[in-house]
């Protein structure tokens, strides 16, 4: 009698426990989530570039070239001579502030890719070009 009250049968187990298998099969599926966009994308050697948003206009400097081939910063208007240096002045006090380039449409390509040019020249990092947005009917 002493060597059955030391032994304790312990009770059968009749089902599974569902739970650890529900986690593994949600890591198993994020996990598959996050790496098939992987898999779409072709395997060659690209450094993309980031984009970043400035909401603030402080921030921003505008570049204004007109057709008769006048130029601004900003509201100011400035003389050919003094463009760049006007501009790296302004860019000097922080090199990532994105300069928007509002050029005349009727303005010939070339007077835009010289002013990409000279803006660069100035310092500029993040140079874009400004538009005028579309209003959609509806």
């Amino acid at each position: 009698m002493k060597l059955q009250s030391i032994i304790h049968e312990e009770a059968v187990i009749a089902g599974v426990n569902i739970v650890p298998v529900i986690d593994l099969c949600l890591v198993l599926l994020i996990i598959l989530m996050v790496t098939s966009p992987l898999l779409e994308t072709a395997d060659l050697p690209v450094k993309l570039p980031q984009a970043s948003t400035i909401e603030s206009k402080e921030r921003n400097i505008s570049v204004t070239f007109s057709p008769d081939g006048r130029l601004a910063i900003n509201s100011d208007i400035v003389d050919e001579k003094q463009f760049t240096s006007s501009l790296a002045a302004l860019i000097r006090k922080d090199p990532d502030t994105l300069v928007i380039l509002r050029v005349d449409k009727t303005s010939p390509y070339l007077s835009l890719t010289e002013l990409i040019e000279r803006c660069k020249k100035a310092g500029a990092r993040n140079i874009s070009i400004g538009i005028e947005q579309k209003k959609v009917s509806g």
